[in-house]
């Protein structure tokens, strides 16, 4: 008797413990998100970066130009100076004057022969030199800069006005500075030109220079006339200013109506130009 009470007991406790160490039940579905988190503080800026250095022109060609003024009464108006690749040129001999270069010839200024380089694709740089450079005199250095990769096939341009005369004008056209090693310079020994647009009258009103204000006319009125009275509407060597020397004598040359005199005459080499390679 106590046995058979001993093993239900013994049943008892086993099924119990069965029971207590049965399987877990299947996972539930898992519940909603919790709402999002407060954004968090903006960091600190972080320190200014330190400035750059200077650039110096880097992949770059760098040259100065410098004209001297060889005639002995004859200032020179500002000049156009142009460096540009193969292809342009601002005059032709023996074709007309551009617009350009008829104000510049007539007038002094070579604003519009820079505007017609500028407009071709062959352009890289221009410089306008501001300012009169009388005779004998040498001018100051001005500086172009160009892309390395033009070095090796470039062209200088440069016109300027002989100012005591009606449309005469001197410099270089598309002179060959290709591969230019740095500290190199290259000399060129100028001709004067006649552009062709304006009879070479030379009298006081139809020139700008110092020698016709002395007699009372010249200034800016007497530079650019859009009216061509040249014989020969084209671009041509100088043949040189006449002068009012031995007007009254039949035999011998002079214009009774020029108002300059032996000093403005120019022989050729007008100017000397130089260019050097800096860097």
């Amino acid at each position: 008797m106590n046995n058979a009470i001993t093993k239900l007991s013994t049943l008892l406790m086993l099924s119990a413990l069965l029971a207590a160490c049965g399987d877990d039940g299947d996972t539930g579905p898992q519940g909603p998100a919790g709402p999002q988190g407060e954004a968090g503080i903006d960091g600190q800026d972080g320190a200014d970066g330190e400035d750059g250095q200077d650039g110096i022109n880097g992949n770059s060609a760098v040259y100065t130009v410098q004209i001297t003024n060889l005639t002995y009464s004859q200032p020179f108006a500002p000049a156009a100076v142009i460096l540009h690749e193969p292809g342009f040129y601002s005059f032709e001999e023996g074709e007309p004057a551009s617009m350009g270069i008829e104000i510049m010839a007539e007038g002094g200024d070579p604003s519009m022969v820079i505007s017609e380089a500028i407009e071709s694709t062959d352009f890289l740089d221009a410089q306008n030199s501001g300012g009169i450079l009388g005779p004998r005199s040498m001018g100051t250095e001005l500086t172009l800069v160009v892309p390395e990769l033009d070095a090796d096939d470039l062209r200088l341009t440069i016109t300027t006005m002989l100012v005591n005369t009606n449309d005469a004008f001197t410099g270089v056209n598309a002179a060959d500075v290709s591969n230019m090693a740095i500290g190199d310079a290259k000399t060129f020994m100028t001709v004067t030109w006649d552009a062709g647009t304006e009879a070479n009258t030379e009298t006081a009103a139809t020139m700008p220079g110092p020698a016709a204000g002395a007699t009372g006319g010249g200034g800016e009125a007497a530079g650019y006339d859009a009216v061509r009275d040249d014989l020969v509407d084209a671009i041509r060597l100088h043949q040189g200013v006449v002068t009012s020397a031995n007007a009254n004598d039949p035999s011998r040359e002079g214009l009774s109506t020029s108002v300059l005199t032996e000093a403005h005459r120019f022989d050729f080499p007008t100017s000397r130009v130089v260019i050097t390679r800096t860097r």
